[in-house]
């Protein structure tokens, strides 16, 4: 019997494909492969709220440290060292403080010798090298430097600027622009904001909270809007520490301008010196200074590069601590430079060259020169000598204490009792 050609076909592919089954068959079975490693799921753990501030201003802290021995609490209020906290059966440590003022609040725990910082935080101030979390009781006492969202806002600028004296082809300083700067053709007063020993660029608004100081200040009317400089005090630096930028120098390796020698050595009661207070050191040199740098090479970017109104009238330089000693530095080798003078938290000399400095101050026609220092403050004795040796010079003055120490609770203050009274 015939078949068709394509019955043949047919007859020949099925003959294929029973033959490579057959073939396959035959091929012995290969292990199957193992699973996939599958890294273990972490427990879920306990739910950690840290800080939890209650109605009456007590603050619950909480670190989830199960294997720790040992946990304390450090927070920068009275009575804020080595607080005891417990364990519960989960793990979690806990303490509860207070009630705290209506302030704003650096605290870190210590866990078996070693500082931590609270992982359930993540507001955090740096200062230099010192990292700590922050938590903020809000009332009437801390209102000026509360953000409120509903007021307008200034323009915070990392501004990069050459600077000769310094040997340095770069250097940051930060500038705020105030409401309205932005798109319009107003030209504004400027003040030169300076930081303290320790600080850079970024501690007037990270700790200082000097931009939403002056948010608040202008939207409430109670100062005229103003850009604020906020350079790098460190000579050495070009740039803050935390921004990959490095190496930048540490702490201790910067060697900026020495304050004058009765802030450096800061005198205890009775005119003893301070323990662990440094020696006094000489003035340093103006010339190459990082003061020098501000006066001659800061204030002509500002003044080239912004809309600024021009003469000393509309210039003010205001320091805390070391900025306070680089602000005496400035303004006394700078007569009619700056009409507004604001030192916090430091000391001048009882010299016949200090009073010489101050009576060309005077001479030049400065409008206010403001001095403001803690009641419990090291630096009081020198703030002292300061308001006793500008009296004596006859300047136009005001001299302010707050209750505490040498720290931004009372430089917070200082600039807004300050602001208000510049550029009328």
């Amino acid at each position: 019997m015939r078949m068709s050609r394509a019955c043949a076909t047919a007859v020949l592919v099925t003959a294929l494909v029973v033959s490579a089954v057959s073939a396959f068959a035959q091929v012995p079975a290969q292990p199957a492969a193992p699973p996939a490693a599958r890294m273990p799921a972490a427990p879920a753990g306990p739910r950690v709220v840290s800080p939890e501030i209650h109605a009456d201003r007590t603050v619950t802290f909480r670190l989830l440290a199960p294997k720790a021995t040992t946990v304390v609490l450090n927070g920068n209020w009275d009575s804020g060292t080595n607080i005891a906290m417990a364990k519960d059966d989960q793990g979690i440590w806990s303490v509860t403080v207070g009630p705290l003022g209506e302030q704003l609040w650096g605290y870190s725990f210590n866990v078996d010798g070693v500082k931590v910082n609270d992982p359930g935080n993540g507001e955090y101030q740096r200062d230099g090298q010192r990292y700590d979390n922050l938590v903020m009781i809000a009332g009437p006492a801390s209102d000026a430097w509360t953000f409120k969202p509903d007021v307008p806002h200034g323009t915070m600028t990392a501004v990069w600027y050459p600077s000769a004296i310094l040997n340095q082809a770069g250097r940051r300083m930060y500038v705020y622009l105030p409401p309205g700067y932005e798109g319009g053709t107003q030209k504004y007063p400027v003040l030169y904001l300076l930081h303290g020993g320790g600080g850079d660029e970024d501690a007037w608004t990270t700790m200082g909270r000097a931009n939403i100081i002056l948010d608040n200040l202008i939207a409430a009317g109670k100062t005229k809007p103003m850009i604020v400089v906020m350079p790098n005090g460190n000579a050495a630096q070009m740039v803050s520490q935390g921004y990959a930028y490095g190496p930048t120098p540490r702490p201790n390796a910067v060697t900026a301008p020495a304050p004058p020698p009765v802030q450096a050595a800061q005198g205890g009661p009775g005119g003893a010196p301070r323990p662990g207070a440094p020696a006094p050191r000489p003035p340093q040199v103006y010339q190459g200074s990082y003061p020098h740098s501000l006066v001659a090479e800061i204030v002509p970017f500002i003044e080239k590069h912004y809309r600024v109104l021009d003469g000393k009238d509309n210039r003010a330089i205001a320091g805390l601590s070391m900025g306070g000693g680089h602000t005496v530095q400035a303004t006394n080798n700078n007569p009619g430079v700056f009409g507004w003078i604001g030192v916090f938290s430091a000391g001048g000399q009882d010299t016949p060259e200090f009073a010489a400095a101050l009576g060309r101050i005077k001479a030049a026609g400065v409008k206010h020169y403001w001095i403001g220092v803690g009641t419990t403050d090291f630096a009081l004795q020198g703030s002292e000598t300061l308001k006793r040796v500008v009296e004596a010079a006859g300047l136009p003055m005001s001299y302010h204490t707050a209750p505490g120490a040498h720290y931004w609770f009372i430089w917070r203050q200082f600039l807004g009792e300050f602001a208000p009274i510049l550029f009328r």
